[in-house]
């Protein structure tokens, strides 16, 4: 019996020992992280936006003057009446739901009234929309694909529960990485260098998960770069403003602080702002100003939202898992990013008398679509019903939705009426 008590013991060690070895090699780690307190640094690409910085103008700023002084006359004067006209992009996160935004600039492009963008920007979905909405007509058919041709294991694999308990992430993004690699080239790159060299700016946003800043990228600078791997960083950039937290890996960054090499951990932008436009992007006159330019400027703004138009709340069942648990909870801080950045906007947009227009699904179309579901048929849907609509001429919403009265601009009122911002 006392043999047999060791004997037990001892397989009961060895599990021990195994599962402790099988424990610490499962569990993930990271590369090394700046240190706790110490100063604030900028991976390469990402733009110091830091408001009490010794410089006048942010980075952010500088970029925009740039890019009014870059120019070609006439350039942004397209009914030729001697006023500048400058149209800002706005694109947001959605998951599968993108094949709305690919369908609309597609048939934008078919009613042969999409604007020359002066700015676009982009978060998660909107990343990967981003650079082809900023290029131009010439890449609808990658838009196309993207959206319409790649289905939930092309995009991601699910992990192990253990694997996804201990690692970094409950899925694998390695396909997802594979096809940003097929569709993010030294061509396409040297596209992108080309129009920024042209007055445009293309802006993605990321999350800094140790900084707890929201960073914006120009991404026409890194295509711009003579640095050898500017490939690498613009396609990371993208792979990290698509990496939702808990279901994605985080991607790091390299960044030099104190003298020292280390990586910053960073996600989708969505967990700061769903959409984004700082406001400066919309003060045209102070930036016109800074450029030396004298020109009287006209402005628009329209914002594709790859999602629900959110008027209406809905209920959904949520399973008693901690992975469901989990996806609810950042489905909701994505809702709560969503409305409060378009009410920011909105408010930026009317305070300095530029066109606010929004683009979104009908609560009444596909309200079922699951964002983390890349289903062929329901994108394939989405993607013709935004492509009829924008073809058709579309009819831009100029409020958000569920505003208070009392949140309500005037200018908005009077135009459209209250009953818009439901």
């Amino acid at each position: 019996m006392k043999k047999l008590l060791l004997s037990l013991f001892a397989v009961f060690g060895i599990l021990m020992v195994t599962g402790g070895i099988l424990f610490s090699t499962m569990r993930s780690t990271r590369p090394p992280a700046p240190p706790a307190g110490s100063p604030i640094a900028y991976p390469w690409g990402a733009m110091n936006l830091d408001d009490d910085q010794d410089e006048p103008d942010s980075q952010l700023e500088q970029s925009l003057i740039a890019s009014i002084r870059d120019e070609p006359v006439g350039w942004f004067d397209s009914d030729k009446d001697g006023n500048t006209e400058y149209t800002i992009l706005v694109l947001s996160g959605g998951g599968s739901a993108g094949a709305f935004g690919a369908g609309f600039l597609s048939g934008w492009t078919k009613a042969g009234t999409r604007p020359n963008f002066k700015v676009v920007t982009g978060i998660s979905t909107g990343s990967l929309q981003a650079t082809f909405a900023f290029l131009g007509p010439d890449y609808d058919d990658k838009l196309s694909e993207m959206f319409t041709q790649y289905s939930t294991d092309e995009i991601y694999t699910k992990r192990s529960l253990l694997g996804g308990l201990l690692g970094e992430s409950a899925w694998d993004t390695a396909p997802m990485k594979g096809l940003i690699e097929r569709y993010f080239t030294d061509e396409v790159l040297a596209a992108v260098a080309a129009k920024h060299a042209t007055g445009h700016r293309l802006f993605i946003g990321t999350s800094n998960m140790d900084t707890k800043e929201f960073n914006i990228w120009d991404m026409g600078a890194i295509a711009s770069s003579q640095r050898t791997d500017k490939l690498e960083r613009y396609r990371n950039v993208i792979l990290a403003s698509c990496s939702v937290p808990v279901l994605f890996p985080p991607v790091y960054f390299d960044v030099e602080v104190d003298g020292e090499n280390y990586y910053e951990m960073h996600v989708d932008g969505g967990v700061k702002s769903q959409i984004f436009l700082r406001g400066f992007m919309l003060d045209f006159e102070e930036t016109l100003e800074e450029a030396g330019v004298e020109d009287k400027v006209e402005a628009s703004l329209y914002v594709i939202r790859n999602g629900r138009a959110g008027e209406e709340i809905r209920r959904s069942i949520v399973e008693a898992s901690s992975l469901s648990i989990a996806s609810a909870i950042i489905n909701g801080v994505f809702t709560l990013s969503t409305d409060s950045s378009l009410f920011r906007i909105y408010v930026l947009a009317n305070r300095n008398n530029i066109d606010f227009n929004l683009a979104s699904i009908p609560d009444d179309i596909f309200p079922e679509i699951d964002p983390m579901v890349f289903d062929l048929v329901t994108m394939r849907k989405l993607y013709d019903y935004a492509f009829e609509k924008a073809s058709a001429g579309y009819a831009w919403a100029k409020v958000p939705p569920r505003l208070d009265p009392d949140e309500l601009i005037e200018a908005s009122i009077s135009e459209n009426g209250p009953s818009e911002a439901k």
